[in-house]
């Protein structure tokens, strides 16, 4: 009986099938904007939080709460030397200096993020080199003018080849210095940098020996946070305690909150949550043409309900029951949204694969997603085939005969 519903239902559809292929299209929109965006929102979380969780659960960041800070309460490269000497738990500890100057590469005048490390930033950092080498001891003391580009400015300055050797002039407030590219890493900067827009506009981004930095950007540097690792994650709550005493001793600022201290745990849960959050809102939106494409639904089978008046009245002549009046439009809008469902999974996954090309991470397309869409379009169609299939059902046999 089911098997001779869904051949007759086929049959109904193959024989129009213009308005079943517009009937779909709903659907099929639907479906595969629900999917582009969960699969597409999944691989940028993926990307976005590995980076995150690659610093570690035993990480932690001690940040100055700049509100309130006067220029005294700022960390010196003494006060992070007093640290790594005071805590013994204390694995690894770092400081970053930022600088901004400009560069004419390749016939391009560019903006130059310059972000100065040492050993213990890539360590903790776990910088991924992709070409080249990391930072040796004796150039991060002796300040060499060498750099590491990220990934994607490698790629946009130096397309199709290895930039590792090239020489590079950068210029800071008419401050000159020629740098020697000596590798090319990947790090969280490279994966939001490629969702940037137009690729004139994309800075060029570079790590420099933190000596180097300090010293190209002239004066005594002040920093905004340490970042630090302890021995264990056991142990975190204690080093970070231990970090802040030590800082407003030197400081003078005991019982000012000076200092804050957040883990990396804490930092990878809330970028966690609100991750969630957007991919959620975004997917709601995109149901919404799920909705529209039911309503296209119900209209286009109360049309068919209008033209198949006498075929509706006949059966009822001839013996069908009003159940199986009533199936017969069920299960013919059931299989528009069905199929409709899955040729939307299909385009979804197509366009999310095409989206992730372009910003540079791989789609997460999820088999319960899958699933979820399926069924959630096969139920659009039940739901709103379901009032055409009462009212073709509820039809009189007589009145249908005499309708032209």
């Amino acid at each position: 009986m089911i098997r001779e519903r869904i051949s007759n239902a086929w049959q109904m559809l193959m024989g129009n099938k213009g308005r079943s292929i517009l009937t779909m299209l709903g659907i099929i929109v639907g479906i595969a904007s629900v999917i582009t965006v969960v699969a597409v929102g999944e691989g940028a979380k993926d990307a976005v939080l590995g980076q995150f969780d690659q610093v570690g659960a035993s990480s932690l960041l001690v940040a100055v709460s700049s509100g309130q800070a006067s220029e005294n309460d700022y960390l010196t490269a003494e006060d992070v030397e007093a640290v790594r000497d005071s805590v013994p738990d204390l694995r690894f500890i770092s400081v970053d200096y930022q600088l901004v100057a400009r560069t004419d590469q390749s016939g391009e005048n560019s903006t130059v993020f310059i972000t100065g490390i040492d050993q213990d930033w890539m360590r903790i950092s776990n910088l991924t080199m992709t070409d080249g080498r990391q930072f040796s001891l004796p150039e991060i003391e002796r300040s060499a003018p060498v750099i590491i580009l990220e990934g994607e400015t490698a790629k946009r300055l130096y397309p199709g080849r290895s930039p590792v050797g090239e020489k590079v002039e950068i210029n800071r407030r008419g401050h000159l210095l020629e740098v020697e590219i000596i590798g090319v890493g990947n790090s969280l900067v490279s994966q939001m940098s490629g969702l940037t827009g137009a690729e004139m506009e994309r800075p060029v981004i570079a790590y420099m020996p933190l000596n180097t930095a300090i010293d190209f950007g002239g004066g005594e540097p002040r920093f905004s946070f340490i970042l630090a690792m302890a021995e264990s994650p056991e142990r975190l709550a204690e080093t970070g305690n231990q970090i802040v005493q030590i800082l407003e001793h030197r400081h003078g600022n005991q019982g000012e909150n000076m200092y804050s201290v957040t883990e990396t745990a804490q930092l990878l849960e809330q970028a966690d949550m609100v991750a969630d959050i957007f991919t959620n809102f975004i997917t709601i939106v995109a149901a919404i043409s799920l909705l529209v494409g039911g309503i296209g639904v119900m209209n286009i089978m109360l049309v068919s309900v209008t033209e198949r008046t006498r075929e509706i009245g006949l059966r009822k002549a001839l013996g069908a029951t009003t159940s199986d009046i009533m199936w017969q439009f069920l299960v013919e809008s059931g299989i528009l949204t069905f199929c409709g469902g899955v040729l939307g999974i299909i385009l979804g996954t197509l366009l999310a694969r095409v989206f992730s090309y372009y910003i540079g991470f791989a789609p997460i397309v999820d088999f319960r997603t899958i699933v979820i869409a399926v069924l959630f379009s096969t139920a659009i169609g039940l739901f709103f085939g379901l009032y055409p299939a009462r009212k073709a059902a509820q039809l009189s046999p007589i009145d249908a005969l005499r309708r032209e």
